[in-house]
């Protein structure tokens, strides 16, 4: 894919789920640089989808669909089971040749959470943990993770 492909791709999928543009490209720059091919084995995530039931579908070992899951894919790095929970029902290897399939599930994801806190750096936050936790000094957990999406999203805001 091109920049200008990328760039077209994020704009795409902000606008059908109706969230900002800006903010879903700030997030796939620092997730991915913007690379659509990028991969991450997370072996330390625990929340899979039915991973038997799935390895039987997809004609896949129960351990090849967990390390599918457990695999974060594409411009913002979706987890492979948050796909499964959002009702993807291909193979999970299909994001490696299609990069605007998991953005598309990103951009759902994203959305949920600026629907569920309403804040969106704590949307932010969440997008990257789970949910916006802070810290007992009123930092989020993650506060690196969400400063260096909130910088790049100054940048891009500005340049409006």
């Amino acid at each position: 894919m091109t920049n200008a492909e990328i760039l077209s791709t994020i704009s795409t999928v902000a606008q059908q789920e109706k969230i900002d543009e800006k903010l879903l490209l700030a997030i796939c720059k620092v997730e991915s640089s913007l690379d659509p091919y990028a991969v991450r084995y997370e072996p330390a995530y625990k929340w899979l989808v039915s991973p038997r039931e799935w390895a039987s579908q997809m004609r896949l070992s129960v351990a090849t669909e967990e390390t599918l899951q457990k695999t974060s894919y594409g411009l913002a790095q979706i987890m492979g089971a948050v796909m499964r929970e959002y009702g993807f029902l291909g193979k999970l290897q299909a994001c490696l040749l299609n990069p605007a399939i998991p953005l598309a599930y990103s951009a759902k994801h994203l959305r949920r959470y600026l629907e569920r806190y309403g804040i969106e750096v704590e949307a932010i936050a969440a997008y990257n943990a789970g949910s916006p936790r802070k810290t007992k000094g009123g930092m989020f957990e993650n506060q690196l993770y969400v400063d260096k999406v909130s910088a790049e999203l100054r940048k891009l805001r500005a340049l409006t």
